[in-house]
């Protein structure tokens, strides 16, 4: 028997084959830039990762404090919204907060919204002035 390399003859490396032009290939008519853009700026990396002060260095720009939060605008959000408000504070603790509400109201029934809401207004009043440090 014969083997199907012997019938067919050798086959061809094309991974040695020069490159030519193939005209299948769509050409691109427009100009190359004369240059590109420079990458933007990074953020700084000061004091929202525990620093009192800002820290700047090479090809990063200072990013301004975020304004500090209010206590009338805490208690608002937390006596309209409940246990939602307290996102305004705490992002990550409204959602977890919220999800505890909603469950204890799924099992323990709508009378329980008589004591969660007052509850979140404390805690956002508490939450509050931990993040602050001074209570203001």
């Amino acid at each position: 028997m014969r083997s199907a390399e012997s019938v067919m003859g050798r086959p061809k490396d094309h991974r040695h084959e020069p490159a030519g032009e193939n005209l299948r290939t769509p050409k691109a008519f427009g100009r190359r830039p004369a240059f590109f853009a420079p990458h933007p700026p990074l953020m700084s990396g000061g004091w929202y990762q525990g620093a009192d002060h800002e820290v700047t260095g090479p090809g990063r720009y200072p990013v301004p404090r975020p304004p500090a939060k209010s206590v009338k605008a805490a208690l608002l959000w937390a006596l309209f919204l409940g246990p939602l408000g307290l996102c305004y504070v705490s992002p990550v603790g409204g959602l977890i907060v919220t999800a505890v509400a909603v469950t204890v109201i799924a099992f323990g029934g709508a009378s329980m919204v008589a004591v969660i809401w007052p509850l979140v207004m404390a805690l956002s009043l508490t939450a509050l002035s931990r993040r602050s440090g001074n209570g203001k």
